[in-house]
């Protein structure tokens, strides 16, 4: 098996504001300034940017804004992640929500079990009775409920996310979107998964995607994530010793929300900036390079997410009255607005513009027409028309071109189908803030570089196109800084998936040293070993990278054949346990604990260890019993 498939087999697994020109600038501004770090070169009028103020969390808010704390408990946002005891009384758990369910082999069931929630897996054999069962706790409830909800569960600081997620649209559950076979024991969810959904986390500040107690900072998306960090404000009252987001100049405010509503094709975490730097009130493109297809104005094209979309609408480039549209203008984020709502809520939005005295003008078909196809009057069911299904994650459920729509005809609804997924081999693809440095951005290379690796990983593009070119893209951005560890690490990336395992391997063994705490660096490191045939340091690397985060099946798999290629079987045994721990239905894993009762002269042991196979009915059953046939026959092994 090459290298590159080696790799990939791994790597799978606020209105119209008029902004204070002439605000109050902070006291603290003659002090000098280290440009090196956005938040402490800082001069605005804003005093709470500094990374030297501290969170105090929502309830110190809630304290002075009751109503609006109240009021944004019932905000998607303000629901983004839960404690499952928390909800678990809300939700249902009968046949008719297709619990259990089967898929892949396997049956699948949503268990309550007093304030506890058990998302259970297990493969039956024909009088229905369990062959292999897999129990997993879910702690944490992702998502709102709008679209649905996805479950984690915790081993040791590491999250993981369930197979089983609620789908609200169609009221039941199912497989959560993107499992398969390889990841049905849960699937490793890392800090950038969690930057949306979460308010704050403690990561390990050596291990990358392991999180320290308590591991959260506020669970659902908090007030200080829009607002900056309150320790200042609480003790002082003054309103410049907090970000308001109305107040920010255009770019600014739309920062706010673009932190998480802008999610591009890929994001790049800007060099020398952690995700959860970002602060309310500085530019994002400080914090984070966003690679997106690269479009022209007069391209009618659908984006899937709200902000490009934004950007391509006429209301959003031309302001009005000297005011600029931005996401605030129609969104209130502390009010959640229903189904119910949407049509009585969003049409005097509209009316702020297209009122008959702005230049902008007003819709052009006549009243009875338009109360024909939309009783309400309603301007977004023509110009903002719905998607026909929320299930798809990560995707705008509203179009936010604002189109103008020709005839009227009938109103957008539920008819309208998503944006296609596209086709991005050949798409050229830039940073979404590449207008924001006039004197252009140092960085580009590096972002594109790492943008396109984290592309190919998520298999958005085909490593043979674009690996060349990252690797190219990295080698650049390295001439500015050869100290980058991020862009090290690609390179190592990008040496593998194109088949250049010596070369990954000597960048790899100065990064391990330098970083002996990153499993990532660890597997590629094995990878690299392994591809250029050191197979005794491949076992290292490995072994390292198991003791790191020992939850990952995929690792304990390949250090158990390695183990037992160099006949080291006790500990090949011990890593077959664990790895039968974590995956109780991983046929390789069974039939190499059959050879390792063969080997000890356990018959009996290797029979009923294979019995257990034959009910789990692997699609190649016929080929293993060949192979346990055939050990049966040879002499028995000391």
């Amino acid at each position: 098996m090459s290298v590159l498939v080696l790799l990939l087999i791994g790597l799978g697994f606020a209105g119209f504001r008029l902004y204070p020109w002439f605000a109050p600038r902070s006291p603290d501004a003659s002090a000098p300034a280290d440009t090196t770090d956005p938040r402490r070169a800082y001069d605005g009028p804003y005093r709470n940017i500094h990374p030297d103020v501290h969170y105090v969390g929502d309830s110190q808010c809630a304290g002075c804004h009751a109503d609006i704390a109240q009021s944004y408990s019932h905000h998607p946002m303000g629901r983004s992640v839960v404690p499952a005891e928390s909800l678990i009384d809300q939700q249902r758990y009968t046949p008719d929500t297709n619990n259990p369910f089967s898929i892949l082999g396997r049956r699948f069931e949503v268990d309550r079990q007093g304030k506890q929630m058990w998302h259970r897996q297990a493969v039956l054999d024909d009088s229905g009775k369990p062959v292999v069962e897999l129990s997993l706790e879910a702690r944490w409830v992702v998502g709102s409920g709008v679209k649905g909800y996805s479950y984690l569960f915790e081993r040791d600081g590491y999250l993981f996310q369930t197979p089983i997620s609620w789908f609200a649209q169609k009221q039941r559950w199912d497989l959560s979107p993107g499992f398969g076979e390889p990841v049905l024991m849960g699937r490793l969810v890392g800090t950038s998964c969690l930057f949306c959904h979460v308010n704050r986390v403690h990561e390990h500040p050596q291990q990358p995607n392991r999180f320290l107690p308590p591991l959260f900072e506020g669970l659902a998306i908090g007030c200080e994530r829009c607002h900056g960090p309150g320790e200042r404000h609480i003790e002082s009252m003054d309103r410049w010793d907090i970000v308001n987001p109305a107040r920010l100049k255009p770019q600014l405010r739309d920062a706010v929300c673009e932190q998480c509503h802008l999610e591009g094709e890929a994001r790049v975490v800007r060099t020398g900036r952690q995700l959860f730097d970002y602060r309310p009130g500085l530019p994002l493109n400080d914090f984070l390079a966003v690679v997106v297809q690269e479009r022209h104005d007069s391209e009618d094209t659908k984006a899937v997410n709200h902000v490009e979309q934004m950007y391509q609408s006429k209301c959003f480039s031309k302001a009005v009255d000297g005011m600029k549209l931005g996401c605030i203008t129609c969104h209130d984020p502390h009010v959640h607005i229903g189904p119910s709502q949407r049509q009585t809520y969003y049409r005097p939005k509209c009316l702020l513009c297209h009122d008959g005295a702005k230049e902008t003008p007003v819709c052009s078909e006549p009243l009875a027409r338009r109360k024909q196809v939309s009783p309400q009057d309603s301007c977004i069911d023509c110009h903002m028309p719905r998607y026909r299904s929320w299930d798809f994650p990560h995707t705008a459920a509203t179009d936010h071109r604002i189109i103008r729509r020709s005839g009227h005809t009938s109103p957008g609804g539920n008819d309208a189908a998503p944006p296609p997924t596209p086709n991005l081999s050949n798409v050229p693809l830039a940073d979404f803030y590449r207008d924001r440095f006039p004197a252009g951005d140092t960085q580009t290379e590096r972002s594109l570089g790492l943008g396109l690796l984290k592309m190919i990983r998520m298999n958005l593009l085909r490593p043979q196109q674009h690996a060349a070119r990252a690797l190219r893209l990295l080698e650049l951005a390295l001439g500015q800084d050869a100290s980058d560890g991020a862009v090290r690490q690609g390179k190592v990336e990008a040496y593998l998936l194109l088949n250049r395992p010596a070369e990954a391997l000597s960048e790899a063994e100065v990064l391990v040293q330098e970083q002996p705490e990153n499993r990532e660096l660890f597997v590629l490191a094995a990878y690299a070993a392994q591809g250029s045939g050191q197979l005794d340091r491949a076992r290292e690397y490995w072994r390292r990278a198991v003791e790191i985060n020992p939850f990952l099946v995929e690792d304990q798999v390949h250090l158990m054949e390695l183990l037992i290629r160099a006949s080291q079987m006790n500990e090949a045994q011990k890593c077959c346990e664990q790895l039968l721990r974590l995956d109780p239905f991983n046929i390789s894993g069974r039939q190499t604990q059959v050879d390792f009762f063969l080997q000890k002269g356990q018959q009996a042991q290797a029979q009923r260890a294979f019995d257990l196979i034959r009910k789990l009915k692997p699609p190649d059953l016929a080929q293993r019993e060949e192979w346990f046939k055939q050990q049966l026959q040879s002499e028995p092994r000391p």
